[in-house]
Parts: structure tokens; sequence; C-alpha cells
């Protein structure tokens, strides 16, 4: 009888993305930076979008370092025409759409007692907003297509409360990304 284990092929095959690509956004640093380097390690060419382009174009530099097809894309995923725009580059480099990581956010400890207005605001529209607007842009193309995956890079903190951090404007953020993202799920 034959070892299935010992004759399959090599389970990293099944994770290989050649011939996808992909938009990341944050992707000029920290976790969206790693996820630029992972996808693009898989075989995905890689759009890094992100606020600050400098940020986004070393990131560049670097995966073109390991001959990783990649762009830079300057954006701001807060509002509907930046994050067109990114989305736009990509078809325009590829002329296709495969994978969205939606995954620009912000963080900050604040009381909320003494919380503006304008801090929940900011929070809320970069950190779950900006989820909603990259998905639904992104969706168009892969409904388009009939093919596509998105990633909404969420936190721990949307399911429970983490101390002695006081982000209650965080916490909430994330919470509505976890349900936009099964929301979504089941309309996509």
């Amino acid at each position: 009888m034959t070892d299935s284990i010992l004759t399959a092929p090599s389970i990293l095959k099944r994770f290989q993305l050649d011939g996808r690509t992909a938009l990341v956004t944050g992707g000029g640093q920290g976790i969206g930076r790693a996820f630029a380097h992972a996808l693009g390690e898989a075989g995905a060419a890689v759009a890094v979008v992100d606020i600050s382009l400098p940020h986004a174009e070393e990131v560049v530099e670097e995966l073109k370092a390991k001959d990783i097809d990649a762009i830079a894309v300057q954006a701001d995923v807060t509002q509907t025409s930046g994050v067109q725009a990114a989305v736009d580059a990509v078809l325009a480099q590829w002329g296709k759409l495969t994978i969205g990581v939606n995954n620009a956010g912000i963080g900050q400890w604040m009381a909320a007692e003494d919380m503006p207005e304008s801090d929940w605001d900011r929070m809320l529209d970069l950190n779950l907003k900006g989820v909603f607007l990259c998905a639904q842009a992104e969706a168009r193309v892969m409904l388009e297509s009939g093919y596509g995956k998105i990633i909404n890079t969420a936190s721990m903190t949307g399911t429970a409360v983490v101390r002695p951090q006081p982000q209650a404007h965080y916490n909430a953020a994330k919470a509505g990304v976890i349900q936009l993202s099964r929301s979504l799920a089941g309309e996509w």
C-alpha cells in the first residue's frame, strides 16, 4: 500500500499564488508589510497601498530585491476615489485583482470619557469605513471575474476587551470589521 503522505506533492504547492494579484492596504509598514512579503513570496504580484507613498515605495524595493513583481500606490482608504484609484492601478498593471488585503488602520489609547468626537470619527473612518470601501471596490472586480479572495484585518479586541488599554473606539471599529466580514461573506 502506498503512503499518501510520502507520495503527495509538497504542501507548499497548495499555498502557491502564482498568477494571482494582491492589493494590500497599509502595506507600507507593520502587518501590511508582512502580508505583502508573504503574498509575494508565495508567487503573487503585489500592489503595496499606503497613505504614505515613500513607505509603499520602500516596501516595493524590498519585494523587488526578492524578484517579486510589485507596485507602490498612494491612497487614502477613507475616500472612495482613492480606493478606486488603487484598484484601477492594479487592473492597469496586471489586468486582474484576485486578492484584497484590507489592513490599513490605526490604534490609539484614549479614555472614553476624554475622547473628542473627532478621534472617534477618525478611528471608525479608517478602521471600519476604509475596510468597507476597499472590500466593496475589490468585490465589484472579483464578482465580475468570478474569482477573488478578500481578507480583512480585525483584532482580538473586536471580541474581547483588553485591559489596561483604554481604546473603546478601536475596539468598536474592530468588532465592526468582524461583523462586516461575516455579512459580506454571506452576500458574496
